[in-house]
């Protein structure tokens, strides 16, 4: 029953966080707490043994903790929203890596519908929300940019599911899944979403790999050249979003001299790009201890510096929508590079498994979505904050751990966690 439990909280994280603001934290901390209580009867030995097995992972998800209470206590303050975020990634990674070898791996793909669901549910307000709005609609729960980027991650791994089967009619399954994934898509172009963008490159080479595999190089290159063009011809025919890319550079050019700190959408974000990096530079091994100074830094040194325009800091933008700049400005270069193992990390372990000859399909295909995730986060923060709200850090954080379990070799060979029936 506790592991009927744990999937179904699974499928209600991705649903909930695209559709309400209080309740992903809820469905996060249950899924944690239940977990804990379905592992209290397990042996030690077997999770000693997870443990160890990814005990890098582990230990590179525990650095930006370390990093927040040594930055807290050189400061003197104590750091809570970083703090708590810090510990959503640990914790969650490593009781979910310990708990879900313990589900079948039926069960385990079956959480694959609370993604469905999540992108039928975010695809229909967007679509409703551009229909009946002359500006960039007002997403709930979680701003446009990341709401909209988020979709488009959502398409991309409905996508790659084409190599699970979840019921008997794999046909109609899978029309439903491309219908699914093209609708997602489509009100993603419609959002003018222009952060989604970045993650598009990686996306189409993971799927390349997946469904053709890299045996045959010329065959890899021609469905690269083919699915480029197809997205030029896409992105063409979307006037609203090559009208937001070509005015983004123009901006982005504009934004120089005597002009850098113009109220445009992107000289607005490179004027706080730099109000971070002068606070972190000023502060290389500690930052200033805490993510929220970040806008009273703007006020007090940016202004007065010429880094940011006034109007920005009464905005109030509160981060530099860029992940790493804000793990920079507030925990110097330890911080950078303990985001960037949070990214990375994993995809040390999916990549691998992506490309080997041992595992299955199956297995295969949950690589390739963990890499997705992964850097698909990576490539979205670059202009955006994905990270800002708590909520998302535990939807990473169980994707990740997610598709770390679904693509161990045990999915081609089950071992006797794996083979545990749910109780």
């Amino acid at each position: 029953m506790l592991a009927i439990s744990i999937v179904a909280l699974y499928i209600l994280l991705p649903i909930t966080l695209l559709t309400s603001h209080s309740l992903p934290s809820g469905i996060f901390y249950a899924l944690i707490a239940t977990s804990l209580f379905f592992l209290k009867d397990k042996g030690l030995a077997i999770t000693k043994e997870r443990t160890y097995k990814y005990r890098w992972l582990i230990a590179g998800y525990s650095a930006l903790l370390l990093v927040v209470v040594i930055s807290s206590a050189y400061h003197g303050e104590w750091a809570g929203a970083n703090s708590e975020g810090a510990l959503r990634f640990l914790l969650g990674l490593w009781v979910l890596l310990l708990t879900l070898p313990y589900i079948s791996e039926k069960y385990l793909r079956s959480i694959m519908w609370g993604i469905y669901a999540a992108s039928l549910t975010s695809t229909a307000i967007v679509f409703w929300l551009v229909l009946n709005s002359t500006h960039r609609p007002s997403t709930p729960a979680i701003i446009i940019v990341s709401y909209t980027s988020l979709l488009l991650l959502l398409s991309v791994l409905t996508i790659y599911s084409l190599k699970w089967q979840l019921t008997r009619w794999k046909r109609a399954e899978n029309i439903l899944k491309i219908l699914l994934a093209g609708a997602a898509f489509g009100v993603f172009l419609a959002a003018q979403t222009r952060t989604g963008l970045l993650g598009m490159p990686i996306f189409i080479l993971l799927g390349l790999v997946l469904f053709i595999g890299t045996e045959k190089p010329s065959r890899l290159l021609i469905g690269a050249i083919t699915l480029g063009v197809l997205l030029a011809v896409a992105l063409t025919n979307s006037d609203a979003m090559r009208t937001r890319i070509v005015q983004g550079l123009n901006e982005v050019q504009a934004c120089q001299g005597e002009k850098n700190t113009q109220l445009s959408s992107m000289c607005i974000r490179l004027q706080m790009w730099r109000a971070a990096i002068d606070g972190g530079t000023n502060h290389p091994w500690t930052g200033l201890g805490d993510g929220g100074k970040f806008n009273d830094y703007m006020q007090d040194a940016g202004v007065p510096k010429g880094l940011v325009a006034q109007a920005v800091v009464d905005e109030p933008f509160g981060e530099p929508h860029n992940d790493l700049l804000l793990m920079f400005f507030a925990f110097g270069f330890p911080g950078v590079l303990s985001l960037l193992l949070i990214y990375l990390l994993p995809c040390t372990y999916f990549f691998p498994r992506l490309l080997s000859k041992k595992i299955t399909p199956q297995a295969k295909a949950a690589a390739a979505m963990g890499l997705a995730v992964c850097l698909g986060f990576f490539f979205f923060g670059i202009t955006e904050t994905m990270f800002r709200r708590m909520n998302t850090i535990g939807f990473y954080t169980a994707l990740v751990a997610w598709f770390m379990v679904l693509s161990e070799t045990r999915c081609a060979q089950q071992t006797t966690p794996a083979s545990s029936t749910p109780a």
